[in-house]
């Protein structure tokens, strides 16, 4: 029975983008649409960036490298290889998260062009 209501609301979805797409054959993207376009590459532009977040991480490993060559008994400076450490982390798991995020993204558009190469490709078998 939820197998079925599963199916008939695949279907459902199905015929509404099939329905939507052929309602915007032929315009342009709309201000949202072209909003988040933008918004998509500039965050593409900033990751493939090598300079911007290499550059910091290139940065801080020096730093602790030439903190681990002073003297590790010094109570400072295991002080400053901890912060920095943390700071390498946070800033590690701040990419991570984002591209984690980009990921769920892309897999959700799959998702939804397959949904509509499903539902072109059957509206092409039912009109031929």
């Amino acid at each position: 029975s939820s197998g079925i209501n599963a199916e008939y609301g695949h279907r459902v979805l199905q015929v509404m983008v099939d329905v939507e797409v052929q309602r915007k054959a032929g315009f342009s993207l709309q201000p949202e649409e072209e909003t988040l376009r933008v918004n998509l590459e500039s965050i593409q532009q900033e990751l493939n960036a090598p300079n911007q977040f290499k550059g910091r991480l290139s940065e801080m490993l020096s730093l602790i490298r030439m903190q681990s060559l002073a003297e590790p008994s010094s109570t400072t400076a295991s002080q400053i290889e901890g912060n920095i450490l943390s700071s390498v982390h946070a800033h590690l798991a701040r990419q991570q998260d984002g591209i984690s995020h980009l990921l769920d993204i892309i897999r959700d558009d799959l998702q939804h062009l397959d949904i509509i190469k499903q539902g072109l490709a059957e509206k092409h078998t039912v009109t031929v």
